[in-house]
Parts: structure tokens; C-alpha cells; sequence
């Protein structure tokens, strides 16, 4: 396939006067050039080899041309230049991108294969039962999900877990909650009057710890019982505390759906706390924890992390120790991993420093260099930052809620026929999912960010809805006109959208190739705009339906087949699934 790898192989294989084989000497660079007139690729190795060869860079820049021009694959698809000091420009000639766009398919998008083989487990999405599913949480299942795919497209086996807080503090302030508010047991039916509830339970219970010492004794004895609730005496607390739990999954499965989402394994942080402890010890007996006014920390000082306590006074594992269980049972249930990537927030940054420290203390040979945290910001309103301590979130079901309304109000002023009232509801979902999602990718994971929902819901500019919308566009054109076959054809004008829209297309293996290896989600989707901005011109300036020459139509058409290929890829990788109409 033409593009960059492409180019990159035939600079490798050439050899110049002076100099050995140019790819055993130097890391090949090719870039764009901003302006599109000085070629679709660049490079600057003749500088750098020059540098090398203490040679005259035009010079050099010659020779590679020269050496690249004995390739007759070379020559029947690229045309190159020299420009300035010593760059070397490329275009693709005409002919060779219809024939480009003509061969693609579907494994073309995941060119290299280069995670072929790879085991990979990506922990994502870590709501905490008892307290609600909000706007953060959103951002986290969203990013994640898009991580998985994006390495599946690689090669990976991509393994989808989730982690959650089941037991801790933050449950026994809700227990304590709903023993001062009214006995709600059997009353409730509706799955949101249920967690809703929960939710009013816990806010209660977070305000009273920190205002009220006695209320704070109390959730503290709370939080002692719920760790014993496995004990015959506590047999109906666990009994309802299962119950309880199991409303708010039945919730969180609902939003999953509602988000495309499945996982292969859910853990919870209740699994966690007795092994936890007995890693904790095992850490003791090896020194890598030490005992501290009544706790065992780790002392992480010699490394420039800090100290981090992992079990407290009480004799109760932290979060620290129950992750030191999680990531054993993980590389025990899925064993071989090459890769563990945690998705959390940047909050945690130290934390997993730390912990990742004491797995591979415990066990150098498991876990060297195979956990990873996959860091991003917090997410913010107008408001200020949200915390479900206070009781001030944003519900991410409100937030997807919201912009449902607001496709379903840009959809009934509009006037197209084709998309019928009953339509609407689907649309208005599939749409407003996008658009969410689409606005939390196009920020870079690890920058903090604010939602802003008539941004994300806008009909142009880069949004998930105009994004989609280029693709409805081109799926109205290809239900129009049928595609006879898949052969290039040559002649007719070959106009600059025409090659702008191709060169754009071809670029799809390489975004995704780097989106897998540094996990850049934010550049598939501004590839994903950029993509679509490339047809919009074409669009305007290429006619296909009504386009006189033969030929010239079947070539266009062919180019909006594979733009509709690669753009519906690329949302398929973000997890965006398209609508049909809009």
C-alpha cells in the first residue's frame, strides 16, 4: 500500500556513493508538507546523510533520487523533487492512487499488523457501586473502549475488564445514610428510584463524616462490619448489601449497552481485600513494606515517589494493597500478558507509580515492564470540578440525555423527507452517543478538559455529528449508483479535491498504526475531521451523480467508496456507530 511505509522500505533498500545502505545507518523521517503544492511526502534525509558523509546535502538529495529511480515500483507510483538546502519532495502519481484506492481493503487499515500475537488486557470504566456513574466516569469507558479497538485493529487479542469499588469507606457512608433516611426496602421499583436513592444515601453519609465526629465514629464501625460481612453473623448485612450492589450494576450495564460496550470480566474490590492483605505480608516478609506507627506502608523516598500506606491501623488494606491483588489475579486469570494498560485518571499517577513498583518488587519476572497507565484529565464544567462527595455531578446519562434532545430539535426543523418521525428516536441516540463521545476523543487523553454540549452536538465544525454526516453523504451517492467493480480507471480531469481526497484516504494505516503504539486518540479524530473536510471539497467541486464522462464517474465513485470505507473505520475504532440517516 502507497504512503509512508512505502517509501520508507525503498529509502532503506537503496544504497549511495560514500555511504552503506541508508537503513542500517539512519531512523528514516517522513512528514507532510504543510503546503500541499511542494508534495504529499518529505523528507530530509539527504540533510542528515550528508551530515554523516561530510557531503554537499543537494548532492546527496541527487543520488537517493537517482538510486530510487532503478526501482520500476518506485518510478510507476512516485515522482520526486529536490527542494531548499537538500529535501526530497514526493508526490503520487495519479494513476498509481486510483489504483491505491481501487486495492484497499479492510486489513489494509491495520497495515504492519505490528501487535499481531500480543496479549493485551485494558482495565477501563471503574464506576464505584453506591455512588453514581457520572461525567468522568463517561470520559474514562469512552477512552478506553477506543483504546481496545484501536489495538485490536494492531493485531492484539484485547482482553476488556473493569475493576470496581464494591467495599470501603465510601459504602459504609451509605449504609450509614440509609439508616438515617426512611426504610426504602420494597417500595422501590424503577431501577433509577432505586440508585437514586443510593445516591441521596451516600451524599447524606459524605457530609456527615466530615461535619460530625460522632456520625464519622460510626461510618468508621460501619466500615469495620462490612469488611466482616463474610462472617455468619453478618449474613444479612452481605445479603443486603448484594442487594443493593446489584441495583447499581443492573445500572451500569444499562449505560454500557447504551454505549456499546462489553467486558470480558468484571472484578470487584470486595474480591480483593483478603489476598490483598496476604501480599501485604508476603511484601513485609520481604522487606519491600515496613511497619509504621501501626501501619504497613511502603517507603518510597529512595525513589522520589513518597510513602504510601497499604495497610492501615485498623488492620484494613488500602487501595494500594487490594491493586496489588487485582493485578496478581488479572496476570493469573489471563496469564502470558504482554500488556496490563490501566485507563484512570491522572489523579493517580503516583499511586500506580507506587504500586506497579511493589508488583514488580514481588514479582520482577511477571510484571517487568508490562503495566501501564494509561493516564487522563479530569473532566469540568462551567461549574467547577465535580465530586459525587458533594453531591454536585453531572450523571453521564444526563449528559448523553441531553444531547438527545438536542439532535431531536435540530432534526424536526429540518425539512429532508427521508428521514421519517419514527426514525427519529434511533438517529437522535446514535447521533447524540457520537457526539459525545467525539468530544471527549478530540481532546488529548492526558489534558483536563470541559464538556461543553452545544460544541459537541453542532452540525459543522469539528463534531461528531458533521463527522457523520460526510459519511450519510457518501452513502446516499454509493445507494445511488452502483459500483460495477473495483478497477481503476484512468482518464478524464483529475481535479485537486480529487487528489486531496485520496492522499487523505491513504493516510488512514499510518494514524491508526501510531494511535496503537502511543495510544494517541485524539489524532484519529482529527484524522476522522480532516477526513471528512477532504470529502466536503470534493463533494462540492467533484460531481458524480450527474457526472457526463464514464470515466471520470467511475473513478469518483470508486473514491467515495473508499472514503466511506475509511471513515466508517474510523469511527468504528472510536467506538461511534454510524447512523444511516441524519
Amino acid at each position: 500500500m502507497l504512503g509512508k511505509n512505502f517509501l520508507k522500505k525503498r529509502l532503506k533498500q537503496i544504497k549511495i556513493p560514500g555511504g552503506s545502505a541508508v537503513g542500517r545507518e539512519l531512523e528514516i523521517e517522513i512528514g507532510y508538507p504543510a503546503d500541499k503544492s511542494h508534495g504529499d511526502y518529505a523528507t530530509n534525509l539527504a540533510m542528515v546523510l550528508a551530515g554523516k558523509i561530510r557531503e554537499n546535502p543537494k548532492k546527496v538529495a541527487e543520488q537517493v533520487i537517482k538510486a530510487l529511480e532503478k526501482s520500476k515500483d518506485f518510478c510507476r507510483n512516485f515522482r520526486a523533487e529536490i527542494a531548499g538546502p537538500g529535501f526530497i519532495n514526493f508526490w503520487i502519481k495519479d494513476e498509481a492512487l486510483i489504483e491505491s484506492l481501487a486495492g484497499l481493503r479492510d486489513k489494509d487499515y491495520g497495515s504492519g499488523r505490528k501487535l499481531s500475537g500480543k496479549k493485551i488486557l485494558i482495565e477501563y470504566a471503574q464506576p464505584n457501586p453506591f455512588k453514581s456513574f457520572h461525567i468522568g466516569h463517561l470520559r474514562n469507558i469512552i477512552i478506553g473502549e477506543a483504546m481496545a479497538r484501536i489495538l485490536e485493529n494492531a493485531g492484539a487479542r484485547v482482553t476488556r475488564v473493569n475493576y470496581q469499588g464494591d467495599i470501603g469507606l465510601h459504602v459504609a457512608k451509605c449504609f450509614w445514610g440509609m439508616r438515617q433516611k426512611e426504610d426504602k426496602r420494597g417500595k422501590l421499583s424503577a431501577i433509577d428510584e432505586k440508585v437514586n436513592y443510593l445516591a441521596d444515601c451516600y451524599v447524606a453519609g459524605a457530609q456527615a463524616y466530615k461535619k460530625d465526629k460522632r456520625a464519622a465514629l460510626e461510618i468508621q464501625e460501619w466500615n469495620k462490619r462490612l469488611y466482616k460481612m463474610n462472617e455468619p453473623k453478618n449474613k444479612e448485612l452481605k445479603k443486603e448489601w448484594k442487594e443493593k450492589r446489584q441495583w447499581c450494576l443492573d445500572k451500569f450495564n444499562e449505560i454500557y449497552s447504551r454505549l456499546g460496550v462489553k467486558f470480558d470480566r468484571s472484578y470487584f474490590e470486595s474480591e480483593m481485600f483478603e489476598p490483598g492483605l496476604e501480599h501485604c505480608h508476603e511484601a513485609k516478609n520481604k522487606g519491600i513494606l515496613i511497619e509504621d506507627d501501626g501501619c504497613l506502608i511502603f517507603d518510597g523516598e529512595k525513589h522520589g515517589l513518597g510513602k504510601r500506606v497499604f495497610v492501615n491501623k485498623l488492620g484494613l488494606p488500602t487501595y494500594e494493597a487490594k491493586e496489588l491483588a487485582l493485578a496478581f489475579r488479572e496476570f493469573d486469570d489471563f496469564g502470558c500478558l504482554d500488556k496490563a494498560i490501566h485507563v484512570v485518571a491522572n489523579e493517580q499517577i503516583n499511586f500506580f507509580k507506587i504500586t506497579f513498583l511493589v508488583e514488580k518488587l514481588l514479582d520482577e519476572k511477571l510484571f517487568d515492564e508490562k503495566q501501564v497507565h494509561l493516564s487522563h484529565g479530569l473532566v469540568g464544567l462551567k461549574a467547577g470540578k465535580m465530586s459525587s462527595r458533594e453531591g454536585s455531578v453531572i450523571l453521564a446519562e444526563d449528559i448523553i440525555g441531553a444531547a438527545v434532545n438536542e439532535i431531536m430539535e435540530l432534526l424536526s426543523k429540518r425539512k429532508d423527507k427521508r428521514v421519517k418521525r419514527d426514525e427519529r428516536d434511533e438517529i437522535a441516540e446514535a447521533v447524540a452517543v457520537a457526539a459525545v463521545k467525539y468530544s471527549f476523543l478530540k481532546i488529548s487523553a492526558r489534558k483536563d478538559m470541559v464538556f461543553d454540549l452545544g460544541e459537541s452536538v453542532r452540525l459543522e465544525g469539528q463534531s461528531g455529528p458533521y463527522v457523520m454526516y460526510s459519511l450519510v453523504r457518501a452513502k446516499n451517492i454509493l445507494d445511488k449508483l452502483e459500483i460495477k467493480d473495483n478497477k481503476a480507471v484512468q482518464g478524464g480531469e483529475f481535479k485537486k479535491q480529487e487528489r486531496d481526497l485520496a492522499c487523505a484516504i491513504l493516510k488512514l494505516p499510518e494514524i491508526l498504526e501510531r494511535a496503537a503504539q502511543y495510544y494517541e486518540l485524539a489524532s484519529v479524530a482529527e484524522y476522522a475531521y480532516d477526513l471528512a473536510v477532504a470529502f466536503s471539497n470534493f463533494y462540492d467541486k467533484c460531481r458524480v451523480l450527474d457526472e457526463k464522462n464514464k470515466k471520470t464517474r467511475q473513478r469518483r465513485l470508486l473514491m467515495v467508496q473508499a472514503f466511506h470505507n475509511a471513515l466508517w473505520k474510523c469511527l468504528d475504532v472510536m467506538g461511534i456507530k454510524p447512523a444511516e440517516k441524519m
